[in-house]
């Protein structure tokens, strides 16, 4: 646990980036490091190469993914990693290195991960499923549902588009603080969302994006008003069981099913040694990021929630269409709205909670899905102000600033022949803190 309060500052600022976004920050330019230049802290490989467990494609392609996972792997500090790519000729799913540091034990396809900001998608696909059954309106002042948050007056819609002006906790020195001294602590709803009430909004609704996770808790909370059931259950019954998600659930507590690994993370660490999370309680993140799923769930549910397929009607999935706006002004090749990110024709998300590390997209122009799962949210790359706290020494220092997942899923990515440019499917705001 870190001994000082600048110590938690910064790996706050890391942290939130994190589920935040469940995006990467990142710089410009290309990787060029090597297995060469990987840390010896948390060694890229660990003993166990590559193993792929499923292939139905095409050999060049198949030849071009296990090429780009083990560059990929060998670049970032985590001890595994399980790829899984699906297109309109088959199935590719290999997984390299190992669910522990300096184990031996290899990562295999079914292990379960704490998938972080890809809850966000979950969240806001429950909220345009009741919109479009009335039972809300995507107009309805936040006020009308959990009073005394900074900007009443913005919209459940605004929320989920990460437009509200209403700052983050996790972005706060008092959360930060809190959830480094006890990581094991629960933490309800209506006690994250005090965190920022007596905060000035960051802008006026709709005039800006900012990645909040305040946004999505309370959208948690109006689900739970207007469906008067635990989230748990609104989960199970709308989206989990109709698309057989057998490996995903949404935890109450630090449970974690088996078989899992183990999770790494140097935020809020001393002299950035990584610590294992896999017991830390996900409940600060609850429906900004604390689900877990398996690569084979996500396979599925990447391609349904990209296309609206079984989730939405298409009259709801032209409303989620019709709300992606540009992240930066004048950069449309990044964008973001109802609970999801379009970028360079690649639609999904990214997650991340201490120590693991998720990617999930779907590419609608050749309907391929890739998902990629790490054991750790160590960055690499060129990585500057509170980033650099987030790596290892000996890490790859050069390219882009990147987490582990992302950084191997740009590689897939570009071997499968649609480039997500580097760091462009990442990072959804400015880099800050533990959840994303």
């Amino acid at each position: 646990m870190p001994t000082t309060v600048a110590v938690r500052r910064t790996a706050a600022l890391a942290f939130v980036l994190g589920l935040v976004l469940g995006l990467a920050a990142c710089s410009s330019g290309e990787p060029s490091a090597t297995s060469s230049t990987q840390t010896t802290t948390v060694p890229s490989a660990s003993g166990t190469g590559l193993s792929v467990v499923e292939d139905s494609v095409e050999t060049a392609t198949a030849t071009a993914l296990a090429a780009a996972t083990e560059k990929g792997h060998d670049e970032v500090s985590a001890p595994g990693a399980i790829v899984a790519v699906r297109t309109t000729d088959g199935t590719w799913v290999a997984t390299i290195g190992s669910t522990a540091l300096e184990g031996t034990r290899p990562m295999t396809p079914d292990m379960h991960q704490r998938v972080g900001s890809v809850t966000k998608t979950f969240t806001s696909t429950v909220l345009l499923q009741l919109a479009g059954e009335g039972a809300l309106s995507l107009d309805d002042p936040i006020s009308t549902y959990v009073p005394g948050t900074p900007n009443p007056q913005a919209t459940l819609g605004q929320l989920s588009a990460m437009r509200s002006g209403i700052p983050s906790y996790t972005q706060t020195n008092e959360f930060s603080t809190a959830f480094f001294a006890d990581p094991s602590r629960s933490w309800p709803p209506q006690e994250l969302v005090d965190l920022v009430k007596g905060d000035a909004p960051m802008f006026e609704p709709g005039t800006a994006f900012d990645y909040s996770n305040t946004n999505i808790v309370l959208l948690g909370m109006v689900i739970e008003q207007v469906t008067g059931r635990p989230i748990t259950e609104v989960m199970d019954e709308r989206i989990i069981g109709p698309l057989g998600l057998s490996g995903t659930v949404f935890p109450t507590d630090a449970s974690f099913p088996d078989p899992h690994s183990q999770g790494y993370t140097v935020q809020g660490q001393d002299g950035q040694v990584p610590a294992d999370t896999a017991g830390w309680n996900p409940s600060w993140a609850w429906t900004a990021g604390a689900m877990i799923s398996t690569v084979d769930d996500l396979l599925g549910y990447g391609r349904e929630l990209a296309t609206g397929g079984r989730l939405l009607t298409p009259e709801m999935q032209a409303v989620r269409i019709a709300s992606y706006q540009d992240m930066v002004p004048g950069q449309p090749t990044r964008r973001y709205g109802y609970g999801l990110q379009l970028s360079n024709g690649w639609t999904g998300h990214t997650g991340e909670l201490p120590g693991f590390n998720t990617f999930m997209y779907h590419q609608a122009d050749a309907d391929i899905t890739v998902v990629v799962m790490v054991n750790s949210d160590i960055k690499s790359g060129a990585c500057t102000g509170g980033d650099a706290a987030n790596t290892v020494p000996g890490g790859r220092a050069t390219g882009p600033c990147l987490d582990p997942a992302v950084h191997i899923a740009d590689l897939v990515t570009a071997a499968l022949g649609y480039p997500g440019n580097p760091g462009d499917l990442g990072d959804a705001g400015p880099s800050t803190t533990t959840a994303g």
